[in-house]
Formats: C-alpha cells, structure tokens, sequence
C-alpha cells in the first residue's frame, strides 16, 4: 500500500514524500512499529483513517530519509500541515468496496461513497490525469518513480 505524506510546514508550500510500508527495510520497519506502539499493518490502517500518531511516525520515516539524525520527539506539527495522500488505486479498491458494503446504515454508507469519489476526483487533480507515476519530491530532489506490479 503506497501513500504520499505531504508536508506544508507553517502553511507554505507542500513536500511531498512517498511512503511505501512494503518497501521498508526491516530495521527502519522495527523502528516505526514501536514508535507507532503496533504492527505496521495497523500503522496502515491508521494513516488510511487519518490518526495523527500514524502521521507522525510516517513523516519522521520520510524526514530520516534525508535528515539521518532526527529524532522522534523532534518531529511536531500542526494537524493540517500533514496530509495523507491515498494512492488512486487504493482508493478505487475502496470505492467499490464501499458501494457494496452490507451491515452498513445505507446514509453512512452514500456519505462515505461520496467521500472516496471526491478524493478520486481530487486525485486526478493531483496526479495530473490521475497517473500517480511521479510523486512530486521536496525542491531540489528528483521526482520518484512508482513501482509497477505486472497483472496477467
């Protein structure tokens, strides 16, 4: 599952970073599981339903990338200066499972459909023409490439 940690310190211009949980090395893996006090399964989960400690221990990963000696108790913001950034394909795979989700009051069920459809639509804002290839890196780095996955 990949998301885009973007930063936008004190309101100005966004970082964007590419989170990647299934790309991590096993020590830096280690590292978030016990900041974020569980499994990175569940620090997944938690950055898809927006917890601000998920946040954190995702933007001190992507920070460390370039600062090696950050420390985690050095990485404090305001909670509207880091966004997740769902990839396009996670967001489609929860579109529909939303549409067809049972159990559910349907009113939460069409606000949470509307609610994935407009950050679909935002997302292709955002991508361009909702390509996620390149994520926009910080000024002064290169854009990243995204990892393709063959399909048969």
């Amino acid at each position: 599952m990949r998301f885009v940690i973007a930063y936008s310190p004190d309101g100005g211009e966004a970082q964007r970073y590419d989170f990647d949980p299934d790309d991590l090395r096993v020590a830096a893996a280690e590292d978030l599981e016990r900041k974020f006090e569980g499994s990175l399964g569940e620090l997944q989960q938690s950055l898809v339903s927006g917890s601000v400690r998920a946040k954190r221990c995702a933007l001190w990963h992507v920070l460390r990338q370039t600062h090696k000696d950050l420390r985690y108790d050095d990485v404090d913001f305001r909670s509207g200066e880091v966004e997740v950034i769902l990839s396009r394909e996670l967001l489609e795979q929860m579109h529909a499972a939303a549409q067809t989700a049972t159990g559910v009051p349907e009113d939460k069920r069409r606000v949470a459909v509307a609610a994935i459809e407009a950050q679909l639509s935002r997302s292709a804002s955002v991508d361009g023409e909702g390509q996620d290839d390149e994520v926009p890196g910080p000024a002064g780095k290169a854009p990243s490439r995204k990892k393709r996955s063959g399909t048969a």
